[in-house]
């Protein structure tokens, strides 16, 4: 039984890796890019960009957003780990990453060890019994086939075909309502491929549980198209975070490194996308109106107009509309999940706050803010942490770095505080 490895990105893993590990990461290269993984000389493994697992046959990793610049303990290590798997969920609930809302309890969190791919398996299973329980998904199905008596119409051309004289044989076609359709055909199959990964004793009582409900269902094997001839209607539309849970678990499956038919399982997202993301719906949501447009990585244009070089891609931008006018954005917000303090100091990155000055001249915009996570350590600073001043003609651009606490349990209380932050910016 593989072991789970816990690191935290674009941070050496507090213990060091077994040399068939560092092989076998280093066999899947391909999957997060040679330049995101690196190797200390005692064999610890840092891992850059991406958060989520993977698993394999003998290896279980998991990266996760650190909120502690560093662990100096055991008892810092665990606590931090329980307290970004949280964190991690939340943000993959609001910013609509994933369609699944669940927020694992600390208990849970505590009986799976911390374990992304045990916490998902086990979200997966007691949504479908939940729903299972409540109310069967049935549909009405296409059958054709032979049966010894008549039902729905005849299709005389196979009847003749088919059966020819035999008269106890009626070639038919009708719909029947059963709970054999293939979304619950989906559901099983992905049940069954988990049920040969988790290590987790609930998840697989749950799992046995489940496929005694589902014992009535057809298997079949999982293909991309059948994901896709799955439509949602107001009779089945309370199963669709089950489905996208059984889409997301069959989408990360990958051909793997291993002899035969094992197979490697990831679910990675980079960590800098996903923070942004939130960032923008949580803007997008609170600020959007009559007066406020908030986009998402647009509008891109070249900072050399005229020779189309030099792409500028601000992760968001919010514009001011006025009738009868092209909308000037007012504020640009760009996401940096990384540490602006270093020594009760903040040091902003010079080529961040450079990235910041040419979104300011490319769009006419004077107001920009980079927005961090909050650290452990640096709970008690202000916001904001840091604001330059840079003349600009007869104009002044102001650049603001901003933290927020990501971790914070009240995630929708620091939605509010975040948004009031930037209209504060906006009446200054």
């Amino acid at each position: 039984m593989a072991k789970l490895i816990t690191v935290f990105e674009d941070r050496y893993s507090l213990e060091p890796i077994s040399n068939e590990h560092r092989m076998e990461l280093s066999s899947l290269e391909s999957i997060w890019g040679r330049q995101n993984i690196g190797f200390s000389v005692d064999n610890r493994v840092l891992l850059r960009k991406y958060v989520g697992f993977i698993a394999t046959p003998s290896l279980q990793l998991q990266i996760l957003p650190k909120l502690y610049e560093d662990a100096a303990s055991a008892e810092d290590f665990e606590e931090e780990k329980r307290s970004s798997v949280r964190m991690l969920f939340r943000l993959l609930a609001s910013s609509g990453f994933l369609s699944v809302k669940d927020i694992p309890e600390p208990q849970l969190i505590a009986a799976m060890n911390g374990d992304l791919l045990e916490i998902f398996i086990n979200i997966f299973i007691k949504r479908f019994l939940e729903l299972f329980q409540k109310q069967i998904h049935r549909q009405y199905e296409d059958f054709e086939g032979n049966l010894p008596y008549i039902r729905g119409r005849i299709l005389f051309q196979q009847q003749l075909l088919r059966n020819g004289g035999f008269k106890h044989k009626h070639y038919v076609s009708y719909q029947e309502f059963t709970e054999d359709n293939l979304l619950n055909q989906i559901i099983k199959a992905t049940m069954i491929s988990l049920r040969t990964l988790t290590k987790s004793e609930e998840n697989k009582t749950g799992l046995s549980h489940a496929l005694i409900l589902l014992e009535d269902i057809r298997p079949l094997r999982l293909t991309e198209s059948l994901f896709q001839k799955v439509r949602f209607n107001r009779l089945n539309e309370d199963y669709r975070p089950v489905f996208e849970l059984a889409k997301m678990f069959y989408f990360n499956r990958q051909p793997g490194v291993h002899a035969g038919d094992e197979r490697t399982f990831t679910f990675l997202i980079p960590l800098n996308d996903l923070f942004e993301f939130s960032l923008y719906q949580w803007l997008d949501k609170g600020l959007s109106s009559d007066d406020w447009v908030v986009r998402y990585q647009t509008p891109q244009r070249y900072l050399d107009a005229e020779k189309d070089a030099l792409l500028l891609r601000p992760d968001i931008t919010i514009a001011c509309r006025r009738a009868g006018s092209e909308t000037p954005i007012e504020k640009i917000v760009d996401a940096k999940y990384k540490n602006p303090i270093s020594e009760e100091n903040t040091r902003l990155s010079e080529s961040d706050v450079y990235q910041m000055l040419a979104y300011a001249v490319r769009y006419q915009c004077n107001r920009l803010f980079l927005v961090y996570p909050v650290f452990r350590a640096n709970k008690y600073f202000q916001n904001p942490l840091a604001t330059y001043l840079i003349h600009n003609g007869d104009q002044v651009i102001r650049i603001s770095a901003l933290h927020i606490d990501i971790a914070s349990e009240d995630l929708d209380q620091i939605q509010k505080e975040f948004i009031n932050l930037i209209c504060h910016f906006f009446e200054s």
